[in-house]
């Protein structure tokens, strides 16, 4: 035997070895015989391929292959290999069951009351499929119910003089108390809940009056409708008639007439002011006269120098009249040099009555 072929068989049969030994990691084993099983579940949260297959606690096979279910979007289908000559009826349950390890990975439980007979699953078969709980998983179903009517048995005197404290009423315990406390509070809810009823009652016609009133000013917002579409038109065509008038050339000639006013506005501030100064000095004025002080108040205040205006007023008059009556007396004209008349005055001259009037 040649080099080439020694190496050659060695090679062949590390590779063998290698393909069996993780097979076998893998819980299958390829030298013996493996029956191949499916199932489905809604949630398969923690199970993994190679996770353990389980007959009454032993490892009988693994888990192979989960894929999505082709027809039902929720499900997983899940394949699982058996290893050795086991014969599972058809009723047989596929249970998902949590494992005991501290991972928290789970596991495939078969489940079955006895063996077939005749009517053995097949290599390929669908298993129905299972779950079991996490206690009944630690537990075990048998124990669990051993454990239940344990806790039944024990509990029952507890809860038996539990519920007789309890109905009993003259009993003096914080539970009962509170009981009582609790019958009092829900009494007072039902009485709230009774007149609560009773107002819900007696607005229900203001409640009915009031929805009709919406209607009604639901209907005239309706019928109104019209004119608030006019409204607003006109509030459009308004506001494209100011876009289009030259509302800045407008301003901007406010803005001017608004300085002239502010100018012209001064200077009538500067003209008052003036105006102002010469009330005051006009008021000095008349104060010095109502003081007696200047010509003025010596004019107003003296009585002769009326009195002589007076009497002069009247000797021109007279003198006017006089010589409006009798001008022979002031103007003489000769036209041949003779000598005019002589002047004689009037029986009733005024000016010689005045001469005779004696003075004040």
């Amino acid at each position: 035997m040649t080099k080439e072929l020694k190496l050659g068989i060695l090679s062949i049969l590390t590779i063998a070895l290698f393909l069996w030994g993780y097979q076998y990691l893998k819980g299958k084993n390829i030298l013996g015989k493996v029956q191949t099983f499916s199932t489905t579940y809604n949630n398969v949260e923690g199970l993994k391929i190679a996770a353990p297959v389980e007959i009454n606690g032993y490892v009988v096979g693994s888990v192979s292959k989960i894929s999505l279910n082709a027809v039902a979007a929720k499900k997983m289908d899940i394949t699982f290999d058996v290893q050795g000559e086991w014969k599972l009826p058809k009723n047989t349950v596929a249970r998902l069951s949590a494992d005991n390890s501290l991972v928290g990975s789970k596991k495939i439980i078969l489940d079955f009351d006895g063996v077939c007979n005749g009517d053995c699953a097949q290599n390929g078969d669908f298993l129905e499929s299972g779950y079991r709980g996490m206690i009944e998983s630690i537990v075990g179903t048998e124990e669990l119910k051993d454990h239940l009517s344990i806790l039944r048995e024990e509990s029952s005197p507890i809860i038996d003089t539990f519920l007789n404290k309890l109905s009993n009423p003259n009993a003096d315990n914080a539970i009962s108390n509170s009981l009582q406390n609790l019958e009092s509070t829900l009494a007072n809810m039902a009485d709230m809940t009774n007149s609560f009823n009773r107002v819900i009652n007696a607005s229900y016609r203001n409640l009915n009056e009031t929805i009709k009133n919406i209607a009604v000013v639901s209907g005239s917002l309706a019928n109104t409708n019209d004119d608030l579409e006019q409204m607003i038109s006109n509030l459009s065509s308004l506001s494209q008639q100011i876009v289009d008038a030259d509302l800045g050339n407008t301003l901007s000639k406010t803005s001017t007439t608004f300085d002239n006013t502010n100018d012209l506005l001064e200077n009538l501030t500067t003209t008052v002011d003036k105006a102002s100064g010469s009330f005051d000095h006009l008021n000095n004025l008349l104060a010095d006269v109502e003081n007696g002080e200047g010509s003025i108040a010596k004019l107003l205040q003296n009585p002769e120098i009326y009195n002589n205006l007076e009497n002069t007023s009247k000797h021109m008059a007279l003198l006017l009249q006089d010589l409006r009556l009798n001008p022979k007396r002031y103007v003489r004209l000769s036209v041949f040099g003779r000598k005019g008349n002589e002047y004689i005055p009037p029986e009733e001259d005024p000016a010689f009555e005045l001469q005779q009037t004696p003075k004040n």
